[in-house]
């Protein structure tokens, strides 16, 4: 359901910005905090491949399951 001309003019007058630009600042907020958590999951999966503690299948796996995820993430976002 989209927003009349007056709950949009109320919303600018009240926020003092666009709906569009509150849709665009929670988009790219959830983004960021996904992009964060799989450098987070990378650095963690090298950090215990390289000690040894980590095969090199776990690391692919968990290097497959970030991007798939990033994938369906921007996926359902960004369309």
């Amino acid at each position: 359901m989209s927003m009349t001309d007056v709950q949009i003019a109320a919303f600018q007058n009240a926020a003092g910005f666009a709906p569009q630009s509150s849709s665009t600042l929670w988009l790219s907020l959830v983004l960021v905090l996904t992009l964060l958590w799989c450098a987070w999951v990378m650095w963690t999966a090298y950090r215990g491949w390289a000690s040894g503690s980590v095969r090199f299948g776990a690391f692919g796996g968990s290097a497959a399951r970030v991007l798939l995820t990033l994938l369906v993430l921007m996926f359902f976002t960004l369309s």
